[in-house]
């Protein structure tokens, strides 16, 4: 994630709030809950398409949450003063919407949890495909490049800050499903500063 200024996280925190709600709000009406990365991906792409146009010179029309979020965006990007200084406020937008999203649904009593894989799976899926689809509809310039490489980076982020840990939680409460393979990794306790967590530790190659 970006480490966007601190005085420029309040309004789009603000924004992600209310698209996340209506999201949310959408989705518990119908009891629809396996809707969820196809509402990601809709959001993403109302974003990312108002985001390009405007970058073109274009005027977009601000008609809905998800595009209020894309000027907030820009709004708040603007003073780098930087062709795509925006993918940085981009990356912690939709970063905070891939948390809020769930987390509405948990506190309403929708879902028992806020994260599991499933919801994991459905997100990555919604962010997978926004990229693939922005490749599609974007020229080769820094928008269309900036978009898809913001949509690709969450991704990988999210694997590495948010699933990585959930698998390590899963694999102490239920054991890893990774032993038929000659190269693994394991799980070791450590504590730093008095916390207590884990560790992986790449083995050295097993004997099957």
């Amino acid at each position: 994630m970006p480490y966007i200024p601190p005085n420029n996280r309040p309004p789009i925190d603000e924004a992600v709030e209310l698209l996340a709600k209506e999201i949310a709000e959408a989705m518990q009406a119908g009891k629809e809950t396996s809707e969820l990365g196809s509402r990601l991906r809709a959001a993403f792409m109302a974003v990312a398409r108002y985001i390009r146009d405007s970058e073109s010179g274009k005027s977009p029309v601000s008609g809905n949450k998800a595009q209020a979020l894309a000027q907030c965006i820009l709004d708040t990007a603007a003073s780098y003063g930087i062709k795509g200084g925006w993918t940085g406020e981009l990356n912690y937008a939709v970063t905070r919407l891939l948390q809020a999203v769930p987390y509405q649904l948990y506190k309403k009593g929708e879902w028992q949890e806020p994260l599991r894989y499933w919801i994991y799976a459905e997100a990555v899926g919604a962010l997978t495909r926004t990229a693939w689809d922005l490749h599609a509809e974007c020229a080769d310039d820094y928008i269309g490049n900036g978009l898809c490489g913001v949509f690709i980076d969450i991704k990988d982020e999210y694997k590495r800050r948010v699933n990585t840990a959930y698998e390590a939680a899963q694999i102490l409460k239920s054991g890893d499903c990774y032993d038929c393979t000659t190269f693994r990794t394991q799980l070791v306790p450590v504590s730093v500063n008095g916390v207590a967590g884990y560790q992986e530790v790449m083995l050295p190659p097993q004997k099957l």
